[in-house]
């Protein structure tokens, strides 16, 4: 299975990574939304995990943009930020059919990494 991590903070990113490559997962990552919309195109991944605050975008129009294009329209994400416990937030992401979960990044990794075994 294929993982794209589209994380801005890149310490995060890189223990994601690493807990996700130790558990068996293809993965790469993007640390912005702009090089995260191009490495979902190129490399088609099976699943996105991906933050909300992305500096050059949000992690919403990056779902879209993904969303919008055929070859990535079926991808699904779990959003994973500091941001979601937001209400607001999780209705908007919850529209959205791709959307399989929302997760503080705050919570442990056994749990985020639980969730991600749970989507194969």
């Amino acid at each position: 299975m294929k993982i794209l991590v589209i994380e801005d903070n890149e310490n995060f990113s890189l223990l994601l990574c690493a807990a996700l490559r130790e558990a068996g997962y293809e993965v790469d990552s993007a640390l912005s939304g702009l090089a995260g919309v191009k490495m979902a195109l190129a490399w088609l991944p099976d699943l996105i995990m991906l933050d909300y605050n992305l500096g050059d975008m949000t992690g919403y129009d990056v779902a879209l943009a993904i969303k919008c294009m055929r070859a990535t329209a079926g991808t699904p994400f779990i959003l994973l930020s500091s941001m979601a416990d937001d209400q607001l937030l999780l209705n908007a992401f919850q529209k959205l059919p791709n959307c399989r979960a929302a997760f503080l990044k705050t919570r442990p990794l056994e749990d985020i990494m639980r969730l991600v075994n749970s989507a194969r």
